[in-house]
């Protein structure tokens, strides 16, 4: 799993509760929840690349 600076220190299950909340948003509220997020300021670690 991909994380960056934000989520490196949640658990994982911090991580899968984030994804049952976005399994059952619509369209408009993953798009804002994108939108809260500055790419540039996330610096991501780990070895696997994001998509």
């Amino acid at each position: 799993m991909v994380k960056s600076e934000s989520t490196r220190d949640m658990t994982r299950v911090e991580l899968l509760g984030i994804q049952e909340n976005l399994k059952d948003s619509d369209y408009t509220e993953v798009e804002r929840f994108r939108e809260s997020f500055d790419a540039d300021e996330m610096g991501f670690v780990g070895r696997r690349e994001g998509i």
